[in-house]
């Protein structure tokens, strides 16, 4: 059984008295422990999909199910960051990710719940500005207590709407390697034996839509192309890099820079299509 599964996807949006077609029969699984890359033109629906995947909207045609259940709304098997930081405004940095705890470890006592944000908020470096409220903070710093929350909820589904993409170049290249430890590094709570590492059934599941390329190559088990007009999938290409990874090492490989400008060609034919 996948893990994800999606089958026939169709969502339309009503524009004045006419019909968009957002997605158009869309297919594809994921199975446990993979980490997936969505990349495409703005436009080609994969934020609605990962909407649909999160329970927070229904598809018109198709179904998504998780574990062979359909998705009929949110659950505590999933946390997810949006593309902008979704924060409650009265609450504190550590306040927003101690809340996210709360929604899928309700017996875990306050302290502990508090005490867990600490640590995730000093994991993307903002330990410093745990007592602050979201109004206090940039746009960059909001988003990464997103991210912060989400990684804390330690669900076994991660799914990431373009999530680093209000944070510095720095910033960016720390969170993603953040994530790839704790995606790679299995369940936080799991204590393996000694000479023993995380199995792949430990690891999360991720889905992560991004814009950036060498992202989704230094991420991603696999990458799904969409086009646009209506949304629906390209290709599928499977990223041949063995794990871990070392950023600086693999972008000069040729086998990098092959699959690196294939992508870039599969992106701008189909963003030239578009004009």
């Amino acid at each position: 059984m996948h893990k994800i599964e999606v089958s026939g996807l169709t969502v339309q949006y009503r524009e004045g008295n006419g019909v968009f077609t957002a997605l158009e029969a869309i297919s594809f699984a994921v199975e446990q422990g993979e980490f997936v890359s969505i990349i495409g033109s703005s436009g080609c629906g994969k934020s609605t999909l990962l909407g649909i995947l999160g329970g927070l909207r229904r598809p018109d045609a198709g179904a998504a199910s998780i574990d062979g259940k359909q998705v009929t709304g949110p659950g505590p098997d999933r946390s997810m960051v949006f593309q902008h930081y979704s924060l409650f405004p009265w609450m504190t940095a550590r306040n927003n990710v101690a809340f996210g705890i709360k929604q899928v470890k309700k017996n875990l006592p306050r302290r502990e719940r508090l005490d867990k944000a600490a640590v995730f908020l000093a994991k993307v470096g903002l330990e410093h500005v745990s007592g602050k409220y979201p109004g206090q903070l940039s746009g960059g710093m909001r988003q990464r207590v997103a991210i912060a929350r989400a990684l804390a909820m330690d669900t076994e589904i991660l799914l990431m709407d373009e999530p680093f993409g209000a944070v510095d170049a720095r910033n960016r290249t720390i969170l993603q390697e953040l994530l790839l430890r704790l995606w790679e590094g299995g369940a936080d709570d799991v204590v393996y034996p000694p000479g023993e590492g995380p199995r792949l059934q430990d690891r999360k599941t991720v889905v992560f839509v991004t814009h950036d390329i060498d992202e989704a190559i230094l991420l991603a088990d696999r990458i799904i192309m969409m086009r646009n007009s209506p949304g629906k999938i390209y290709r599928e290409i499977a990223v041949p890099f063995e794990r871990p990874r070392n950023r600086a090492s693999l972008i000069q490989t040729p086998e990098y820079t092959k699959l690196r400008n294939e992508l870039l060609a599969l992106f701008f034919n189909d963003f030239g299509s578009a004009i």
